[in-house]
């Protein structure tokens, strides 16, 4: 049986659906914590900031999904879906990675002719 990796279309609507799930469950939380809409409540968000952190989330997911997608890192509707739902913390780590790795390239100094480095010593 082969397995056929999905495409950034089809990836980016799992991805959606995964980040939409997220949404919905964060919100319906904070209606319950609130006992009301949480926009109304002193030190809540108002209505444009929540709708605003709602359509960045919904688009990381997506495009976090959609890219896997189109590198044909998907294979299925759950990958992507969990790519949605986990967006922010694949990106966090991701740039935690990148920072850990970086490297000054000004402190690089060039060997000079007939030099070896320590890890070359035989």
């Amino acid at each position: 049986m082969s397995v056929v990796a999905m495409g950034a279309l089809e990836a980016a609507a799992w991805g959606l659906l995964g980040g939409f799930i997220v949404e919905a469950l964060e919100y319906s939380a904070a209606i319950r914590r609130t006992k009301g809409w949480p926009w109304r409540r002193r030190g809540e968000p108002g209505l444009g900031p929540s709708l605003v952190a709602i359509a960045l989330r919904l688009s990381a997911s997506a495009g976090l999904a959609a890219a896997a997608g189109a590198g044909g890192q998907v294979a299925g509707a759950f990958g992507a879906l969990a790519l949605g739902i986990t967006a922010p913390l694949v990106v966090e780590k991701i740039l935690q990675q990148a920072a850990t790795r970086s490297v000054d390239v000004g402190a690089a100094q060039p060997l000079a002719a007939g030099e070896r480095e320590a890890s070359d010593a035989p």
